[in-house]
């Protein structure tokens, strides 16, 4: 009974988590836009608030993108935990080889795809005041 309700207080916290992540990034998302328009409106450049478009894709990449984060950091407690192990059983190592190298294969696949994407939205918004600087 104690594991179970456990399990239950775990899965609760989660869920409370990812509610405070979503309101986090959607706050995030409002007052970008809106520090975005007051920068437009005091300079009077509707490119800022163009600008401020891309870092709330950015938010959004981030927010539909919470798993990938989230695999990135079991896959590296994973390979902390790998490079601590004394492996005792070598014919189970044998047999869950494939399964892992598979999934550490996907997670950085992930987070790479992540990464590409902030970068690029960050260069759509932003590259041309590069040579402003």
């Amino acid at each position: 009974m104690g594991s179970k309700y456990l399990a239950q207080s775990n899965y609760k916290e989660k869920i409370v988590k990812a509610k405070i992540f979503t309101l986090r990034a959607i706050t995030t998302a409002i007052v970008t836009l809106m520090i975005g328009a007051l920068l437009s409106l005091e300079f009077d450049d509707w490119g800022w608030f163009s600008r401020s478009g891309s870092l709330v894709v950015i938010n959004g990449i981030i927010l539909t993108s919470h798993q990938i984060i989230q695999h990135m950091h079991n896959l590296s407690q994973y390979q902390q935990q790998r490079q601590s192990q004394f492996q005792r059983d070598w014919a189970h190592e044998d047999k869950h080889h494939l399964i892992r190298d598979d999934s550490e294969n996907r997670w950085k696949s992930e987070k790479y795809g992540l990464y590409m994407l902030i970068v690029g939205t960050v260069v759509w918004g932003f590259g041309d005041l590069l040579n402003r600087i």
